[in-house]
């Protein structure tokens, strides 16, 4: 489930995540969607809560590929997102 609650601080974060535009580049294709049931099925779909009460990951952007825990690139397809490749973070997003 992806249930994500955005916060300014790294140190609030338990991911730090770094946008492309490259699909390539990414661990991970997202695509945004505004239902909580959804954002269930496949860990790239993305539902931004208001509350870190019911997320199931705070994250904060980066800007530095090599400073972030993960690399997302959005897409539109939610049949596109998910996993680009084996990752520790798999299944704790």
């Amino acid at each position: 489930m992806a249930h994500i609650f955005e916060v300014e601080s790294r140190g609030q974060a338990d991911v730090l995540v770094c946008e492309t535009d490259s699909r390539g580049l990414a661990d991970l294709l997202v695509c945004k969607v505004t239902s909580r049931g959804e954002s269930r099925k496949n860990e790239g779909l993305w539902c931004t809560v208001d509350s870190r009460a019911v997320a199931s990951s705070t994250i904060c952007f980066v800007d530095s590929r090599g400073a972030a825990d993960l690399v997302i690139c959005y897409v539109e397809s939610r049949g596109a997102a998910g996993w680009r490749k084996n990752h520790g973070l798999k299944g704790k997003i």
